[in-house]
């Protein structure tokens, strides 16, 4: 619980106070009493951080039973005795980022968001559970993957619980934003005093045997950044209105039209919140690299410090490569930059895009369901359900109005967002193979194979991996039949399905091929013991043993055998001549492959045979 303390400068949704813009002017400078205020403020802290520390506190919600409101009005008391009191600044950040739980609108919406993802505390940036400073480049730079578990919490909540947004919304812009604000303000006060720093004591730590640490300038900048970065996410949400009347399953499918001028549309003052965002979003990029060179000039090597740079804290290289994406962050907030993607699409080739941050921000498009989606329809299903579908039904016929997505990507064609975002793998036909083979069997590891997909117009190659595992996906054609052949290093072979199943190329689905080669049957011998014949072969798998009675006969299908390589006949005559062969089966069903709707098992179309084996019964 060493950096309990700091935690609490991280917690994005724990901010505010009552009082925060009524602070009354200033009418007389007492330092004295200032900092006599500064200390009772601090030893109100330490006994609620012990209790912090103590505490059974595992969602944000809970902390309405920590007090902090009464150090809150005594930093601000304090302040206004010495306005120079750096102290009384820390502390009055602090605690107004903390004791927004004493507010019980505020206490109540969050509780409902926490209650809606089952108590999932991830919708945290940093959760409590976690408790900790700083540790890697990940955490340094920007939240983006916190800020996308909060988008898509948002997202969730707005398709199946619309008031909660607007009620959300109207916390964020009542109470969330003017603490956020007073917290930043106090923290701009003390962040460039490069001298200044602040002892966070061992009770404060949550544990009175621990020595005392101090937070830094570096500190202060870090979490400006941070609280920086909040402001701009809680602007955002502000941009759109999502309004409903009720939760009925008419208001929803009318909310979620492509037209809908309620939900998800330009709010009235959106494009001013959005400005907003901008402008914290670079206060943000520009205090962390700020905290970053205070931390390298300042604090980063002292044993007392918060955050260290070294063993015991951030590596340089980290520092460097946070310097390195935040400048380059930077730089996209004015101008297009290129960035270089690894895997994309369902090829998983690289890609260069262009990115321009900043245009994000600008012009907030008045509908973005009807700027940025294809064609769209809601519908109700059933008495409480919504089906959600795109017009399009097939690849070719999927397009993004604005593949630019208002200029945040410059230059992006319809065909390479359609990539980015994996379009082919909900509106191509998905095909799958994978290489049967038996582990009881002791069959060696399956050899890569090439496999085929053929149709009267094209055709497509790809080779099974290590585990005999390929993957294909057609978006050029629809309902065309197909066949399938595999190349095992020497020639094309046939696959065939079970009697009566259709391969057809169909948009917007899939199909699992198990396929397999069957091992031929070789060497097939026979001896006549007692009252049987015996007949012996090499490899194993499943065979037909095919039998002729008389010394022309032609062997037929006589009985099945399974990964075996010896049979023994009991229906036979002394005297009697007999024809033995064995043959492949060109039907999975008689390989216990199983298959189903979207399962279709293939083995080799052309049967294969063994020597014909002639005995009489002695």
């Amino acid at each position: 619980m060493k950096q309990l303390f700091y935690l609490s400068f991280l917690f994005l949704f724990m901010i505010g106070c009552q009082d925060v813009t009524d602070t009354p002017p200033v009418s007389t400078t007492d330092p004295a009493g200032s900092s006599l205020k500064s200390q009772q403020a601090y030893e109100s802290l330490e006994i609620v951080f012990t209790q912090w520390a103590d505490g059974n506190f595992q969602n944000a919600s809970d902390f309405d039973a920590l007090n902090f409101k009464t150090a809150n009005a005594l930093y601000k008391e304090a302040i206004q005795l010495n306005p120079d009191n750096m102290d009384a600044h820390v502390g009055a950040a602090i605690t107004e980022i903390l004791c927004t739980y004493a507010d019980t609108a505020v206490n109540r919406v969050v509780k409902q968001w926490e209650s809606f993802g089952n108590g999932d505390s991830q919708v945290f940036p940093h959760p409590i559970k976690n408790a900790g400073l700083l540790s890697s480049t990940s955490q340094m730079v920007v939240p983006v993957n916190e800020m996308a578990k909060n988008l898509l919490k948002i997202y969730t909540v707005a398709k199946v619980d619309p008031p909660l947004i607007s009620d959300m919304q109207r916390i964020i812009r009542d109470a969330f934003l003017p603490r956020i604000n007073y917290a930043i303000e106090q923290l701009a006060f003390i962040e460039n005093v490069d001298t200044f720093k602040f002892r966070v004591s061992g009770k404060m730590q949550g544990d009175s045997k621990l020595a005392a640490v101090y937070l830094y300038p570096t500190e202060f900048m870090m979490t400006d950044a941070l609280l920086q970065g909040v402001k701009s996410m809680l602007e955002g949400f502000l941009v759109y209105k999502f309004e409903l009347s009720d939760y009925k399953q008419a208001s929803l499918v009318a909310a979620l039209q492509q037209n809908s001028t309620t939900f998800f549309y330009l709010a009235s003052d959106g494009t001013t919140h959005s400005q907003n965002a901008k402008a914290a979003m670079n206060n943000m990029i520009d205090k962390m690299l700020s905290g970053i060179t205070k931390l390298e000039n300042i604090s980063g090597r002292k044993s007392d410090a918060v955050i260290k740079i070294g063993n015991d804290g951030l590596q340089q290289t980290d520092l460097d490569t946070a310097k390195k994406y935040l400048n380059k962050m930077k730089t996209s907030m004015t101008s297009a930059i290129t960035v270089h993607l690894d895997n994309v699409g369902s090829d998983e080739t690289p890609m260069d895009i262009q990115v321009f941050l900043g245009k994000f921000f600008d012009n907030p498009v008045q509908n973005p369901k009807a700027s940025f989606l294809p064609s769209y329809s809601v519908t109700a299903s059933g008495t409480e359900d919504i089906k959600f579908d795109f017009t399009a039904q097939t690849f070719a016929d999927f397009h993004f109005p604005d593949p630019t997505f208002g200029g945040l990507f410059p230059g992006m064609t319809d065909d390479n967002m359609k990539k980015l975002m994996r379009i082919d793998e909900e509106f191509g036909f998905r095909i799958y193979f994978n290489t049967w083979w038996d582990y009881s069997a002791s069959q060696p590891q399956p050899q890569p194979y090439t496999v085929k997909i053929v149709t009267d117009a094209k055709t497509y190659s790809k080779q099974t991996d290590y585990w005999g595992v390929t993957k294909f996906i057609i978006t050029d054609q629809n309902n065309v039949s197909y066949k399938v052949l595999v190349n095992n290093g020497t020639s094309d072979y046939e696959l065939t399905a079970r009697p009566g199943a259709q391969l057809m190329i169909k948009a917007r689905s899939e199909m699992d091929h198990s396929f397999k080669l069957a091992n031929p049957p070789q060497n097939l011998t026979a001896y006549s013991e007692f009252s049987q014949i015996r007949l012996e072969w090499n490899n194993y798998d499943f065979y037909w043993i095919m039998k002729g009675t008389g010394a022309t006969s032609t062997p037929t299908d006589y009985q099945q055998v399974n990964y075996q390589n010896t049979f023994w006949d009991n229906s036979v005559t002394n005297g009697i001549t007999y024809r033995y062969q064995l043959r492949t089966s060109n039907n999975p069903e008689d390989y216990n492959m199983g298959y189903g709707s979207n399962w279709e098992p293939l083995v080799l179309k052309e049967i294969q045979y063994s020597n014909i084996v002639t005995i009489t019964k002695q």
